[in-house]
């Protein structure tokens, strides 16, 4: 199939991060835009915002020592309502480990960098859906630009999987599961995890890690809204999956028409030459022909 052609000039910007390794505290996350992510952009609502905490219905997960964190939040989003609905009861039963890690094997695999095993490198939240996408899970996906394009995505029923700096005083939240990036706080990798919930009153999001049970709140965590727009500055991304149930998104705005090629200056010219060939023998009417093919072309 060839390339439409309002893909071409597309940029695609990609830089790995860096991960401080702390066993079972893996990361993986690595930074991926594309700037066709652009024409599918989460729809706001225009509706006030309101709590929610959406049902997860698999177990929290745990990548253990591998860097399977986009392929484990990807997993947890089709755990949860309302992807999880949309599956058919045999793609629910695989909903596990083994598919979290197949679904960052694919992703590896559209970054160039896979299949894992052996390759173990990480990957990004955009492959990671692509890799759902192409396993039939989910019909599309879009993506959320902004803190507001997040919490508004949440409150209207739709789990987010956020790709974001971890920060080392992340690995250690409170007793209510909160983290905060503390002053001096340094970045120790990237990291992809599922939101799910937010508190208005609070400004809290809420979000499930994939580091088993017994990190935080039973393997969830919370930060403020201040934080999550703080990593949103720092190249971090959300992206949304579209269910099943509904067709796959369409670029917005709708792209440009291609406009046909002008026709060559050669041809131009020969016409052109003909025509005043043909005017210098003729009255007024044909030289009006002669200024009206110069203007329909742009001469």
């Amino acid at each position: 199939m060839s390339t439409p052609a309002w893909m071409y000039g597309y940029t695609t910007y990609r830089r790995p991060v860096e991960e401080q390794v702390i066993p079972g505290r893996r990361l993986g996350r690595h930074v991926r835009h594309d700037s066709r992510s652009l024409l599918y952009p989460w729809q706001q609502t225009g509706e006030a915002l309101k709590d929610v905490l959406l049902t997860r219905h698999i177990p929290v997960l745990d990548q253990g020592d591998t860097s399977s964190c986009t392929g484990q939040a990807e997993t947890g989003a089709l755990g949860t309502d309302p992807l999880y609905g949309t599956l058919p009861a045999d793609r629910q039963a695989q909903l596990n480990e083994a598919l979290a890690l197949n679904l960052y094997s694919a992703a590896e695999d559209i970054d160039g960098d896979g299949p894992y095993p052996p390759n173990d490198n990480g990957s990004t939240g955009l492959s990671v859906c692509k890799a759902a996408q192409n396993e039939g899970l989910i019909s599309g996906y879009v993506h959320c630009l902004s803190l507001a394009d997040v919490l508004d995505a949440i409150s209207a029923g739709h789990a987010v999987i956020l790709g974001t700096n971890w920060y080392d005083s992340m690995d250690n939240p409170d007793s209510s599961g909160l983290v905060t990036i503390s002053p001096g706080a340094q970045v120790r990798g990237g990291h992809e995890y599922l939101a799910r919930g937010i508190d208005t009153a609070r400004k809290l999001v809420f979000c499930d890690n994939s580091w088993g049970p017994g990190f935080g709140a039973k393997g969830s965590f919370s930060y403020s809204w201040d934080t999550l727009q703080r990593l949103l500055s720092e190249e971090g991304d959300g992206t949304v999956s579209v269910p099943l149930t509904q067709p796959a998104p369409q670029p917005q705005p709708a792209p440009p028409q291609p406009v046909p090629p002008s026709p060559a200056p050669a041809a131009l010219l020969a016409e052109l030459a003909a025509l005043v060939r043909h005017a210098a023998g003729n009255a007024a009417q044909e030289i009006r022909d002669v200024l009206d093919f110069l203007s329909a072309h742009g001469l």
